[in-house]
């Protein structure tokens, strides 16, 4: 009875699983050189009963087909979930250049036959001298402000990239700010974006961290990353330069000192370095739109359509209603000015409200920019709005488009209350709250007078008051200007904040550890503890590691089981990037370790 009971927990999970389509997606780098080594998997995320490979005829198969798999159950908010992958992997190898596509693999799961995406892979010549080569001879230790200039510029660089370089005015630019590489970088440091002059710019956004794919330059396999993209409307007709972006990069190379042959056994050895890139100047021309220019143009460039619309048909004098009018399409929306709208004299007409629901998709601005009018007729009759005229420039056809609303007819019924149209026709909009307020009513009483008794300037109490503030005037310059000294010292502020800037990065963590986001979470946890050590004993992040950040540990009387402790978090934060994921418990101990180490090397390098 118990050994039913005990299984009887999977029965119940079965029965609650959500069920989810079935799917084969294949995986391999776009992107290779003769030679060189790859893996080509196909992924499903259920059991097949049958696999068929495609016929691989271009590529040389080294090894496979290999088989993996693997099962995780997630229990949300009492709705259970299960995800099965199994993978075959294969490992192939190029011969000759050219561009190749891998045919989809099939695969049946249950009564369902599915198919792979297809895969295009270029094979390109092999580059003259391997990165790894070129990075040996490249290497220059970083001397506080100084970098690296051996490492050859077409190793490591950026480069501002534009979909176009001549354009008419308002036409939309997409600039988009990349780093190519043949090495292995550790961080970005002091980056300085152009500041775009004579062009309203707006950033697209992208995801915070930079995601590097192959890329073929000149017959090169470099790792390319998008660093940040921005949507360019020029706002001059002429020749525009961008500036060129700078950007510090942190890489990692052998050392240059001399090693033993223990580094090169277990992969030491190496060292950090930094460089300082600087991207091409690049011209835009910006021409002039044709002239002359339509009526109704304010200065719209894109592909757009109108529409005037109205809140009420009919209405009494005096009584208010809404003008709207919608601007939607594709271009530079929010550079486009207020339209010139024609209404009758009798028509008390306000500044028009602006809603802009813009977004940016591909390479442009997309939307709408409505305008709404309060219009208060202040006389009876029927009325008939003249249409709106908007003109617009379309670059696709490089001509001006003119675009006319529907009229819109107005009845206004004669107001019977002739007091209010007095009223308003004698006194403006603002002045009517001021009626009975502007001029105070005249006193006829006789004021009462007060007789001064003393001076109280002359008072003791007064010179006791005015001399302490003195004294207190003379100490606060005296604290403020030591504190300003203490403020002034680099290394002293750094230490100060150390404690700080390491419980953010806790803090991070622990809603890293809550989300079960294990990546992200050790990440977090190495920075923190890194970065509180690098603040604490005033090292240099690019000088710091964990040698001599144990023996400054030692010099400054942390006992042993400390240091123990702060080698071993580091060195499951390092080993957790190769790792697979962590159980929830381990990261919890992690967490907790890092926590009371901080606290303890505060309150132990406080009396230091």
């Amino acid at each position: 009875m118990k050994r039913y009971l005990s299984i009887l927990p999977f029965f119940i999970i079965n029965s609650l699983i959500v069920a989810q389509e079935v799917t084969i997606q294949a995986y391999a780098p776009n992107l290779v050189e003769v030679g060189e080594q790859f893996s080509l998997s196909f992924t499903l995320n259920a059991k097949p009963t049958e696999f068929n490979a495609p016929s691989i005829t271009d590529f040389e198969i080294l090894a496979g087909p290999s088989t993996s798999s693997s099962t995780s159950i997630e229990v949300i908010n009492g709705k259970v979930s299960r995800s099965q992958s199994y993978t075959y992997t294969y490992i192939l190898t190029a011969s000759k250049e050219g561009k190749y596509t891998i045919e989809p693999a099939e695969a049946l799961v249950g009564k369902e036959r599915i198919r792979s995406n297809p895969i295009v892979i270029e094979v390109v010549k092999t580059s003259s001298g391997s990165s790894a080569n070129k990075t040996n001879q490249a290497a220059v230790r970083d001397l506080k402000d100084s970098h690296s200039d051996e490492l050859p510029n077409d190793e490591l660089f950026v480069t501002v990239e534009l979909n176009r370089r001549s354009v008419y005015l308002g036409e939309p630019i997409e600039a988009t700010i990349k780093i190519y590489t043949r090495v292995s970088i550790l961080a970005f440091e002091d980056a300085k974006f152009p500041a775009f002059d004579g062009f309203w710019s707006q950033e697209i956004k992208s995801s915070p961290n930079v995601n590097f794919e192959r890329a073929n330059v000149n017959g090169k396999i470099y790792n390319a990353g998008v660093i940040r993209r921005y949507l360019l409307f020029p706002q001059k007709s002429d020749k525009i330069e961008i500036e060129p972006f700078e950007l510090i990069v942190v890489y990692q190379g052998r050392s240059t000192r001399p090693r033993s042959m223990f580094d090169e056994f277990f992969g030491g050895g190496l060292e950090s370095y930094r460089k300082r890139l600087v991207s091409k100047s690049i011209t835009i021309n910006v021409k002039k739109l044709p002239q002359p220019e339509p009526q109704g143009f304010t200065g719209a460039v894109g592909n757009f359509k109108i529409e005037a619309t109205t809140d009420k048909k009919e209405l009494k004098a005096n009584d208010a209603f809404t003008y709207k009018l919608k601007i939607t399409g594709k271009g530079n929306l929010k550079l486009i000015g207020n339209p010139k709208l024609s209404f009758p004299s009798t028509f008390e007409v306000y500044e028009p409200k602006v809603t802009e629901n813009i977004a940016v998709d591909q390479g442009n601005t997309t939307g709408s920019k409505t305008y709404e009018y309060v219009c208060i007729p202040r006389t009876g009759g029927k009325f008939n709005l003249e249409p709106a005229v908007f003109s617009y420039f379309d670059p696709s056809r490089n001509t001006y488009v003119t675009l006319k609303t529907a009229p819109v007819n107005i009845s206004v019924n004669a107001d019977s209350s002739v007091s209010a149209s007095t009223m308003v026709a004698s006194f403006g909009k603002e002045d009517i709250k001021y009626i009975g307020k502007d001029i105070r009513y005249i006193k006829t009483s006789t004021p009462k007078f007060k007789a001064k008794v003393s001076f109280w300037v002359t008072s003791g109490f007064y010179t006791f008051i005015y001399f302490l503030l003195i004294v207190l005037f003379v100490v606060f310059s005296y604290i403020y200007r030591r504190y300003r000294q203490r403020m002034q010292d680099v290394a002293f502020v750094k230490t100060r904040r150390a404690s700080k800037v390491a419980q953010k990065r806790l803090k991070i963590a622990s809603q890293m550890l809550e989300q079960n986001n294990y990546s992200q979470f050790f990440e977090e946890i190495h920075k923190g503890i890194w970065g509180y050590i690098s603040d604490k004993l005033n090292i240099p992040l690019a000088l710091l590691n964990l040698d001599n950040a144990c023996e400054k540990l030692a010099d400054y009387g942390v006992d042993p089981d400390r240091i123990a402790t702060f080698r071993s978090i580091v060195e499951t934060c390092e080993y957790a990037r190769f790792a697979p994921m962590a159980e929830h418990s381990q990261m919890t101990d992690i967490f907790t370790k890092t926590f009371t180490l901080i606290e303890e090397l505060e309150e132990r390098l406080k009396r230091k």
